[in-house]
């Protein structure tokens, strides 16, 4: 009965059954939510149907279904059609027992976009016995029940060994293309160089691999090298390699360092900076130095003199300093032009570096001064054993654009310590020395004495009220008259022909300057050619109104001297100044010493020329005491030679001078020239004059030189107005 009342034993489930279901099934969902968490696709396909038993979430969506659709359609269905014709052959080889592994690239969905994705296939075949058994059972082969199969996502992995290929290739490119240098080494050891490098030093690829670093380091530059790679720093330095040929080439190296495989390697990127350090070298040297001697500079000269004094105080030693000045050097610039002037002073400079010692110094100030230190001479006749050894090199004439010149220098001669303690001193000093050697005919040496700082702050003094004086035009201008030699026959007159125009100094405090006390010092401290200018704008002016106003229409002859008739532009001048003057050419007379005629080039004859071809007329003043020849005055179109009055002073007493006289006369009548005797001051002088055939004459028998408003007293009394 109560067996029969109840449920058969064999119809009810057990608990252990239950549990054991239960189990299964909390299995399988977790094998599932394993299968959906994991990055990989995942399924499993049956044989021979290959028909899908399971697949993940992943898996499914990837191919368009759902876990649930996807399950039991075949693996052709699953995947397309244009994807098994890609995967057939490796799925053939999996379905007999072969454990396939392959990668290829996969189209995403949406075939517009035209996106591709690279997967890893695994392709693992599923036996029926443990898979750590024996492939066979009694002697038979075991049952393949399926396939599974795994597949990665594996692009970003594609992507990322692509980046790296794509940067060494780029950085192979830009070793190959760089001009600096490139050095790949680990711990010291050269592991690869660049193209660049090879071509900076010279070596080939073989000679650098497997090297250390340092072996092509020089020694100087070693230490500091170690100590750079040493602190693994990565800033810029410079160091030095050495070229193949052994030269050292001066270079910027910076290095950095690249993990590589758990090893720290460098990479080193050298730059060749020789035309930096020789620019640098250039800059410091120009900074010492003049650019167009290549002599130390006034700044050279200073910080080496103050080092030789410093030496000589400590030894009880003798310095001198020579302060030399070219003489005439303008007259060359000015007529040759810049270019002539600066071969003229590098010559000069290589002939004084010549003829001094190495431990002696030669520096260019400025200009055409120059300055050489003596360091350690025995005594004052050292000194003055290298001034005469310098004044034969300089009087060499030289050749310059195919004009033979000639120069010569004045040189000024101070002593340590007789003559100074200090740099300052000893220029100074030896600058005034300089200006006592022009002052005693040029061409000579003078050693400094304590008057003469006097003399040169005297200089100084005037240089500065010159200076002023033409700024304020403090000069003014005195003529006089120039007058025809009658033959007295008629008992006439003589007629006035010109006028000399001479120019003075109205100082403020000294009065009334004549010329010889400023003209040489204005020439010597070029200050000739302003000066010049004025009168020639002034002579200009005042004769133009005396024109206008009725008074005799002669000439007026103004002086130029040989540093203004050099000047290139002086016909330009002027013809400028004739045209601001409105005075016609004809009534202008320009007078030159014979100096101008000694010019051996073609810049006097070209000027002389355009002169004349201006309607300007020209005169040789002084004449006779200079170096004039027939053959000069044959060849430049000279108008008139003025006899000097050294010639007419002593006449008609002294026969020397008469016969001098006669003979310029002559001279200058066969040559077509006309004549003035300057100097005239007694009738016996006027008649002898007269007799010799003699042309004009001027002097104190005359007239002394007025000012503008005594000239036109003295031609009113002679009744020379033609409008009174």
């Amino acid at each position: 009965m109560a067996e029969g009342a109840g449920t058969p034993v064999s119809a009810q489930p057990s608990a252990d059954s239950r549990t054991a279901v239960d189990s299964a099934g909390a299995r399988d969902a977790m094998m599932r939510l394993i299968a959906d968490s994991v990055p990989a696709m995942m399924a499993y396909y049956a044989l021979p149907s290959l028909r899908c038993v399971f697949a993940n979430r992943r898996y499914a969506q990837d191919y368009g279904w759902t876990q649930d659709s996807i399950v039991g359609k075949t693996l052709v269905d699953a995947v397309g059609d244009a994807a098994w014709r890609v995967i057939e052959p490796y799925i053939a080889r999996a379905a007999r027992g072969e454990p396939v592994g392959y990668v290829r690239e996969q189209q995403l969905p949406g075939e517009a976009d035209k996106l591709f994705r690279t997967i890893e296939v695994n392709l693992i075949p599923h036996l029926d016995a443990d898979p750590g058994a024996s492939p066979h059972v009694n002697g038979l082969p075991r049952r393949q029940l399926g396939i599974f199969v795994l597949i990665n996502d594996i692009s970003h992995h594609i992507e990322a060994e692509q980046a790296i290929r794509d940067s060494e290739e780029r950085m192979r490119k830009f070793a190959e293309v760089t001009n600096e240098g490139i050095v790949f080494h680990l711990k010291g050891i050269i592991t690869d160089v660049n193209p660049a490098l090879l071509a900076m030093t010279g070596y080939s690829t073989a000679d650098l691999l497997g090297r250390y670093t340092m072996d092509f380091v020089p020694e100087a530059w070693r230490q500091i090298s170690i100590d750079y790679l040493a602190a693994g720093r990565e800033d810029p330095y410079e160091t030095a390699l050495i070229h193949r040929n052994g030269r050292v080439i001066p270079v910027e190296m910076v290095g950095k360092s690249m993990p590589l495989k758990g090893e720290v390697h460098r990479i080193v990127v050298v730059r060749d900076i020789t035309m930096r350090k020789e620019a640098q070298q250039r800059i410091e040297f120009l900074a010492l130095h003049d650019p167009l001697t290549q002599l130390p500079n006034r700044i050279h000269l200073r910080e080496r003199l103050a080092q030789v004094l410093a030496l000589a105080r400590r030894r009880n030693g003798v310095v001198a300093v020579l302060f030399i000045d070219l003489d005439n050097f303008k007259t060359v610039n000015d007529s040759l032009g810049h270019h002539a002037g600066d071969q003229l002073l590098c010559e000069m400079a290589r002939r004084l570096s010549d003829a001094v010692r190495e431990a002696d110094m030669v520096s260019r100030l400025g200009g055409d001064e120059f300055l050489v230190v003596l360091s350690d001479i025995g005594a004052r006749a050292e000194a003055a054993l290298v001034a005469n050894k310098l004044l034969a090199v300089v009087n060499e004439p030289v050749t310059i654009e195919n004009h033979r010149l000639s120069v010569s220098p004045s040189i000024g001669i101070s002593v340590f310590p007789d003559d100074g303690d200090t740099v300052d001193d000893l220029i100074r000093h030896a600058d005034a020395a300089m200006y006592h050697a022009k002052d005693s005919g040029r061409s000579n040496y003078q050693f400094f004495t304590p008057d003469m700082s006097q003399r040169a702050f005297e200089a100084l003094h005037l240089e500065g009220q010159l200076r002023q004086a033409i700024a304020r035009e403090e000069f003014v201008l005195h003529y006089q008259p120039q007058l025809l030699l009658a033959d007295g026959a008629s008992g006439s007159r003589d007629e006035l022909v010109g006028l000399e125009a001479l120019v003075r100094w109205q100082h403020p405090e000294r009065g009334l300057l004549g010329p010889d006390t400023f003209v040489p010092f204005a020439e010597a401290r070029g200050l000739i050619s302003a000066i010049g200018r004025w009168v020639l704008c002034e002579a200009c002016r005042q004769l133009k109104a005396w024109h206008d106003a009725g008074w005799p229409k002669v000439p007026v002859a103004v002086n130029l001297s040989a540093i203004e008739f050099h000047q290139r532009g002086l016909v330009q001048n002027i013809t400028a100044i004739l045209a601001e003057s409105g005075l016609a050419p004809q009534y202008l007379e320009i007078e030159l010493t014979e100096s101008v005629l000694m010019d051996q080039g073609g810049f006097a004859f070209e000027t002389l020329a355009a002169l004349k071809a201006l309607g300007v007329g020209l005169a040789i003043d002084d004449f006779g005491t200079g170096y004039s020849s027939l053959a000069y005055l044959k060849r430049y179109p000279i108008d008139k030679l003025k006899i000097d009055r050294s010639f007419v002073r002593d006449i008609p007493g002294d026969s020397d001078d008469v016969a001098i006289t006669t003979a310029i006369v002559q001279m200058a009548h066969s040559l077509k020239l006309l004549t003035v005797a300057e100097g005239v001051e007694t009738a016996d002088q006027a008649a002898l004059l007269r007799t010799l055939g003699c042309d004009q004459y001027q002097g104190y028998l005359i007239s002394r030189p007025v000012n503008a408003a005594g000239l036109q007293a003295w031609m009113g009394a002679r009744g020379d107005n033609r409008s009174a």
